[in-house]
C-alpha cells in the first residue's frame, strides 16, 4: 500500500481539534440524582441539554469519552435541508403529503441550526457558501432536474441546474456530466460549534460529566437508574444521544442503527489560485455517486478537506484508510498528484432502513438518532424536538417523530455492508 502521499509531519486526528481541541473532562463524582440525564455529548445531547436547562431542569450530559469525542467534532462541517432521499424518489415511497413535511422539516431544521448560532452567538465560520452535487452519470443530471422541479412546485424551494460546460463556475475538474447548485447550504467549523454548544449548555445550568461510560439503564418506579462506570445516577427521563457511537448500551435502537465508518483527509495549504481554480467560491461540494463523496474548503481557505466511505471495512488505521480517498480527490483534480496529505481521521454516522432521521420515545426513553450523513442540522433539530417533547411543549411536533424501523433477524451488526459497499462501488466505478 502506497501512503507516500502524505507529509512528514501528517496526523491523524481531526483536523478540526487543531483550532477547537478536545477540552479534558475527567470523570467526577455523580450527583445522587437529575430531571434528565442524556448520554452522549454531541450535537444531539447539549441542544437537548441546553433546551432543557434554559427551562429550568436540572439536566446531566453523561459522555464516555471527552465531549464531543465523536462525530459532532470529526464530520465535514456541511450543512443544508437536505435529505439522504431525493424529493422525487420521497413522493413514489411516501406519498406527495409525507414527502412535503419531510423536506419542509429538513428546512426547519436548518433554520434551527442557523438561529441556534446567531441567538447563541456562537463563532464557528457558518457561512451559507451553496452547495453543488455533480451528477456522475449522465443520468444523474437528468433526475437532479426532475426532483429539481417536483421541489419548485410543491415546496417552493429553488436551485439552479448547472450544465456540463459551465460548471467550472462551481468546481475545477471536468468529471462530472453537470449538477445542481442550491444556495441555502453552506459550511462551518465542526469543531468550533460544538465547543460553543457545549460552553451555551453549561452556562445554563446543564452539567456535563465525561470520562464516564453509561453502562445500563433500568427503569426504576416512575424514573430510571442510570449505572455507569463511576456510580449511579437517579433520573425522572432519559435521553439516548448516541447516534453512531450507541453500541450494545440499546438493544432497541441498537436494531435499528446501521453504523458506518467514515473517513475525511485534508490536503497541505495549496496555493491561492489554485484553490481559486479547483474551489471556486468555497462551496460545499458533493456528488452523485452511490458511494457519495464530500468535499469543501479549509474556513481559512487554504486546504482541500475530502470525505467519503474509505473502503468495504471499517478501519482502525487512518493512514490506510486515506488511500482510497486520495486516489479519488487527484481523479478528480489532476492538479493535486503533487500535493501532500496533511490529516486524516475516522468517524461513525449511522443510517437508518428508511434513511430518515426519528426520533422516539420507547419504554419512557428518548431516542434521536440516524440522521444519515446529514446530522449537523438534524441532530440539532431533533435534539431540540426531544427537549421539547420532555416539556411537554405543543412545539415538539415534527414528521420525525416516529419509531426507528428495523429488520427481522437485525441486533446491530451490519455485516451486509461489506458486500453491498463493494457493489456500489462497481456500480460508480462503472458508471452504472
Amino acid at each position: 500500500m502506497d501512503t507516500s502521499f502524505y507529509s512528514d509531519d501528517a496526523t491523524f486526528t481531526p483536523y478540526w481539534w487543531e483550532a477547537a481541541p478536545r477540552a479534558p473532562a475527567p470523570a467526577r463524582p455523580l450527583p445522587e440524582r437529575t430531571d434528565v440525564a442524556i448520554v452522549g455529548s454531541g450535537y444531539t445531547g447539549l441542544s437537548a441539554a441546553l433546551t432543557l436547562a434554559r427551562a429550568g431542569r436540572d439536566v446531566v450530559v453523561l459522555e464516555k469519552d471527552d465531549p464531543g469525542y465523536g462525530a459532532s467534532s470529526r464530520n465535514g462541517g456541511a450543512f443544508g435541508a437536505n435529505l439522504r432521499i431525493s424529493f422525487a424518489t420521497m413522493i413514489g415511497k411516501f406519498g406527495l403529503a409525507q414527502a412535503t413535511a419531510y423536506y419542509r422539516g429538513a428546512r426547519e431544521a436548518l433554520a434551527t441550526l442557523a438561529d441556534t448560532i446567531e441567538s447563541e452567538k456562537i463563532d464557528c465560520h457558518f457561512a451559507r457558501v451553496g452547495r453543488f452535487m455533480g451528477a456522475h452519470r449522465p443520468g444523474d443530471y437528468e433526475a437532479q432536474a426532475r426532483d429539481l422541479e417536483l421541489q419548485r412546485k410543491h415546496l417552493g424551494f429553488d436551485g439552479e441546474m448547472v450544465p456540463r460546460n459551465e460548471q467550472r463556475r462551481y468546481v475545477g475538474t471536468d468529471h462530472y456530466h453537470g449538477g445542481r447548485y442550491t444556495a441555502w447550504d453552506g459550511n462551518l467549523h465542526p469543531g468550533l460549534y460544538h465547543t460553543g454548544l457545549l460552553a451555551r449548555a453549561q452556562a445554563a445550568g446543564a452539567t456535563v460529566i465525561g470520562r464516564t461510560a453509561v453502562t445500563a439503564v433500568a427503569r426504576d418506579g416512575d424514573g430510571f437508574v442510570v449505572a455507569t462506570d463511576n456510580g449511579r445516577l437517579r433520573a425522572d427521563r432519559v435521553v439516548m444521544a448516541t447516534n453512531g457511537y450507541t453500541g450494545s448500551l440499546s438493544p432497541w435502537l441498537k436494531r435499528r442503527l446501521i453504523p458506518l465508518q467514515s473517513q475525511i483527509i485534508a490536503t497541505e495549504p495549496l496555493s491561492p489560485n489554485l484553490m481559486a481554480t479547483l474551489m471556486p467560491g468555497s462551496r460545499q461540494l458533493g456528488d452523485t455517486c452511490r458511494l457519495h463523496h464530500y468535499y469543501r474548503t479549509s474556513p481559512d481557505g487554504r486546504r482541500i478537506l475530502f470525505g467519503g466511505r474509505a473502503g468495504q471495512r471499517e478501519v482502525n488505521d487512518p493512514r490506510s484508510s486515506g488511500t482510497h480517498l486520495y486516489k479519488r480527490l487527484v481523479a478528480l483534480f489532476p492538479e493535486l498528484r503533487e500535493a501532500r496529505i496533511t490529516h486524516s481521521w475516522a468517524g461513525f454516522i449511522a443510517y437508518t432502513f428508511d434513511h430518515l432521521p426519528h426520533m422516539a420515545e420507547e419504554g419512557g426513553i428518548h431516542y434521536a438518532a440516524g440522521y444519515c450523513g446529514s446530522g449537523v442540522a438534524m441532530a440539532t433539530y431533533l435534539g431540540r424536538k426531544t427537549a421539547l417533547k420532555i416539556l411537554g411543549a405543543a412545539e415538539a411536533a415534527n414528521p420525525f417523530d416516529r419509531a426507528h424501523p428495523t429488520r427481522p433477524l437485525y441486533t446491530g451488526r451490519p455485516w451486509f455492508m461489506g458486500p453491498i459497499i463493494w457493489y456500489k462501488g462497481m456500480q460508480d466505478a462503472l458508471h452504472l
